[in-house]
């Protein structure tokens, strides 16, 4: 068999990029048939097959251990018979799987299609400069249009009444904001700032009006005493 496809032929005929084949040849998953001693790769119509499978078998959600777990299924192997039973055992979960995909791609597309002709049929002649929100208070609106058409704070959305216990979450009352052990807006374990004509309490030793200490404690360094 003639090798006499380039990288850059096997990246046209799949998609990928040149690097991602030598990513697949550093894996173990393909190997050229040719390297001259100028590091020229050459690949034949079966190593574009193996690869075009590669790219299959990633689709199906398999990783690279995987697809290399299905590369060794022939080794070993010395009879048709042997050949089906190995298949038959790697390849049967991996059928599974490829048929749970495929109904969950069936029910996104089905859901996409849904939502294409509920907006469609909600552009109304006033509907079309409402809210965007109206669209996923449709009936039957699908999912995809209630998630990415209603927006937090919009029309109401996001808004849960207190009385439920879910909800906004409120600002902090001076009582709660104080530290354990101290009245509220008194001297805590750090400086207080207080409100002007208020008992500034312990005076700092630079003499800094308006700042209190815990227990008089003044700060340390080349200006506390």
């Amino acid at each position: 068999m003639r090798a006499d496809l380039s990288s850059g032929d096997l990246a046209r005929a799949t998609g990928n990029t040149v690097r991602t084949i030598r990513f697949y040849e550093e894996e173990g998953l393909l190997k050229p048939a040719v390297v001259s001693e100028g590091g020229h790769r050459r690949y034949t119509a079966d190593d574009l097959e193996r690869l075009q499978l590669i790219n299959d078998l990633r689709e199906l959600g398999l990783s690279l251990r995987e697809i290399r777990s299905v590369w060794e299924i022939r080794a070993g192997c010395h009879t048709a018979a042997e050949f089906a039973i190995r298949f038959q055992q790697v390849l049967a979960g991996h059928l599974e799987q490829a048929q749970r995909r495929l109904e969950r791609l069936r029910r996104v597309k089905k859901e996409l299609l849904d939502a294409l002709a509920s907006l469609g049929a909600g552009l109304s002649a006033e509907g079309a400069e409402r809210c965007p929100c109206s669209v996923a208070e449709v009936a039957d609106a699908p999912r995809i249009v209630r998630v990415l058409a209603r927006q937090a704070g919009c029309c109401g959305h996001g808004v849960v009444d207190a009385a439920e216990g879910v909800g906004p979450a409120s600002e902090p009352t001076a009582a709660q904001r104080a530290p354990a052990g101290s009245e509220a807006g008194g001297p805590g374990p750090w400086p207080i700032a207080h409100e002007p004509g208020a008992d500034p309490g312990p005076i700092a030793a630079d003499g800094a009006a308006g700042v209190g200490f815990l227990d008089g404690a003044k700060p340390s360094g080349p200006g506390g005493r």
